[in-house]
């Protein structure tokens, strides 16, 4: 599971065509992101549209969504519980961090273009 302050990538950025309609930011696929929150909310809503040409949601499911600090979005307009849509736990995976030593070598480059030692020939001294 995320914690806030982790940092995430994106592993998945198909929507349903409705989301486009309710969301104002999306996450994009390979992107990384820093959870903000997380919390239970709905997922996979089912909607229904009465004969009035109002949509109804049916349906969901329970999901732990997370809300991420580089996006930020409006309130579920079919929740009666004043919250800002999230995404999936399902749609992120968390970013393998380096170790110090990795990172250190990483910025220093460690090994690139090292000589390696050779003993003198006997026959030179």
């Amino acid at each position: 599971m995320f914690k806030t302050g982790q940092q995430v990538v994106c592993i998945d950025d198909q929507f349903e065509p409705w989301v486009f309609d309710l969301y104002k930011s999306l996450p994009k696929k390979d992107q990384i992101y820093t959870v903000r929150a997380l919390r239970a909310g709905r997922s996979n809503p089912k909607f229904t549209v009465n004969d009035d040409a109002e949509i109804k949601l049916a349906d969901a499911q329970f999901d732990i969504l997370i809300l991420l600090k580089e996006l930020h979005n409006p309130d579920d307009p079919h929740s009666s519980v004043k919250q800002e849509l999230g995404f999936r736990s399902e749609r992120f995976a968390p970013l393998l961090e380096q170790t110090e030593e990795e990172e250190e070598a990483e910025l220093i480059g460690v090994g690139h273009g090292e000589k390696t030692w050779e003993p003198e020939p006997a026959w030179s001294k």
